[in-house]
């Protein structure tokens, strides 16, 4: 069965065909995952990944447990401006995963840089995460963040963290929307706006970079990817 998400993006897309939306010609969504296989995705150690529930699935058990985070990366290249729109299912309250964007590849596979934070106590969730780099948190939910040049922050509180985790599920599916407009970032879960970042200082701030997700040594845990579709602008 086709999620809610799956036939609504179908349905904007073939709306747009129809009516020679210029927007959405200039800059069409596509699918970057086939939902079969791992076409077009890689990780350094693959026996942490598998394809279930047409999801690309990570999952460490106490058995298999590695000795550090284990990163699959999509291999289309880099992304620069850009919208992502993907549904995740995260299991497991100590479960600890996010999406990696604008990121760079590093020893071991390891990817540094934003990542757009998942957890499955949701207490990191929709928050944005500056991932192995000394910033560390940049905004957190109901947040909105401006860093300027000199790396002086600007904080404005936009919503009740705990307000914006009202429709997420564990162990469900949820629908994640991450846009990188320039300095601009901005993450909604199952349709609500839940961060802001505007990134702006000198050497630190990311422009372009991989998509990654990852997984955690540790506790037990498991995540899903679905129905990924990227529009770059």
């Amino acid at each position: 069965m086709r999620s809610q998400f799956a036939i609504s993006l179908g349905l904007a897309l073939g709306l747009g065909g129809l009516c020679g939306c210029s927007t959405i010609l200039r800059h069409p969504w596509h699918s970057i995952h086939d939902g079969s296989s791992f076409a077009g995705w890689s990780a350094p150690d693959m026996s942490y990944w598998r394809i279930e529930d047409g999801a690309i699935t990570g999952e460490t058990t106490r058995e298999h447990n590695p000795p550090r985070n284990q990163f699959i990366t999509w291999q289309g290249g880099e992304v620069r401006d850009f919208e992502l729109k993907f549904e995740f299912r995260i299991f497991g309250d100590r479960s600890n995963s996010g999406m990696q964007f604008r990121s760079s590849l590093h020893e071991f596979g390891l990817v540094h840089g934003y990542q757009a934070d998942m957890d499955g106590a949701g207490k990191y969730l929709g928050g944005i995460w500056d991932e192995y780099g000394p910033r560390q948190s940049l905004a957190g939910r109901g947040e909105r963040v401006v860093i300027d040049e000199t790396g002086k922050r600007t904080v404005t509180r936009f919503a009740p963290a705990a307000n914006l985790t009202k429709s997420f599920r564990q162990g469900q599916w949820n629908e994640y929307h991450i846009k990188a407009i320039g300095p601009k970032v901005t993450l909604r879960i199952n349709g609500e706006l839940v961060a802001e970042l505007e990134d702006h200082e000198a050497g630190k701030a990311l422009t372009h970079g991989v998509l990654a997700m990852p997984i955690i040594p540790g506790d037990p845990m498991k995540v899903q990817f679905r129905n990924l579709v990227l529009r770059e602008w």
